[in-house]
């Protein structure tokens, strides 16, 4: 369904030219916001393959390319190189016409003088679709995202979590192969963030349609099939969530809520611990949360109780977690760095 082979993108820097008009004001803005206009490699020799009907996640830190590779799964930006195939077609009208966008911020260009469901006929018109099949169109995507009771509301009276829904509900009028979700679930409270989770699964496997989500939620891609890390413009690992996890499955993480410590104390030196990091707890100020990355085999609780009590650690709770899709983002990032080696 979707393909990119070998797809990179290069920002040239301003280099020469005149300090007149347009360059004067290019080079003011370059100087304003980073004091130097460099080319910038966003994407580096990127290639993967999306299937009909799949949920694919793509997970990555800020700067790491996430939206160079929106722009131009979408259809808004050409690559330096490599090729992007939609459907079978390479053409970026194809693409565009063969991808409904919805993104984070996409409220910001609802019509505030509309009502909701006048924003989706308007969205509807602008892409061909008319009388009754535009109606039906839109009370079907009202229902899809619990809105047919405020459809009759302006946007200025809707709550950011309602734009955000009338912004996903504009995306599921047009009947597009694939749909890509920017952080779909922001401003949305838990229960609607769920339940759009759903209506995404039950819109793929009904409807064959191909779903690309990119976002930081690590819910929003639990429901993916296969994610795609991504950092520095480059593939850091794509697989399952279980193929991800498997190098790290020797790896827990164990959290320790205690009193304040004065100092930070040297669980390093346990055997097994690999990390250890110190945080706050929102809303109780006497209160941290001390997290140790472990190796399984080495690790012994015996050994973290002793160290415990010899250093007058007063715990409230010690508890292994979930290991996060960060913290396996932040592996595959030091294996990249260090040539082979995860550190």
């Amino acid at each position: 369904m979707i393909t990119l082979k070998n797809v990179s993108k290069l920002y040239k820097g301003v280099t020469s030219g005149k300090d007149s008009g347009v360059y004067l004001w290019i080079k003011n803005f370059a100087q304003l916001t980073s004091n130097r206009a460099t080319s910038l490699l966003a994407l580096d020799d990127v290639s993967f393959d999306v299937g009909k009907g799949e949920v694919f996640g793509i997970y990555g830190a800020n700067g790491a390319g996430k939206t160079t590779l929106i722009k131009i799964l979408s259809g808004l930006l050409a690559p330096s190189g490599g090729t992007v195939e939609v459907d079978g077609k390479t053409g970026y009208r194809h693409i565009k016409n063969a991808v409904s966008y919805i993104s984070t911020n996409g409220w910001m260009g609802l019509e505030w003088q509309l009502t909701a469901r006048e924003n989706l006929i308007l969205y509807g018109s602008m892409f061909g679709l008319s009388g009754k099949k535009l109606d039906m169109k839109c009370e079907e995507a009202l229902r899809a995202v619990g809105m047919t009771e405020a459809r009759d509301k302006y946007i200025s009276e809707l709550s950011a979590g309602m734009r955000q829904k009338i912004t996903i509900a504009r995306g599921l009028i047009l009947n597009r192969p694939v749909i890509f979700y920017d952080e779909p679930s922001v401003s949305l409270d838990v229960q609607s963030a769920k339940g759009l989770r759903g209506l995404i699964q039950t819109d793929a496997a009904e409807n064959g349609r191909t779903v690309i989500i990119a976002s930081h939620n690590h819910s929003d891609l639990a429901i993916c099939g296969r994610i795609m890390l991504l950092a520095k413009g480059r593939i850091a690992a794509v697989g399952t969530p279980e193929e991800l996890k498997k190098p790290l499955d020797d790896v827990q993480m164990i959290e320790i809520k205690c009193l304040n410590q004065e100092r930070e104390l040297p669980f390093d030196m346990l055997d097994g611990v690999r990390h250890v990091t110190y945080n706050s707890i929102e809303g109780k100020r006497d209160m941290q949360s001390i997290r140790l990355s472990i190796h399984k085999q080495y690790f012994s609780f015996d050994h973290l109780v002793d160290f415990m009590i010899e250093n007058n650690i007063a715990a409230h709770s010690v508890n292994p977690i979930e290991t996060t899709l960060q913290e396996i983002y932040e592996y595959y990032l030091a294996y990249k760095e260090g040539d082979g080696v995860a550190v």
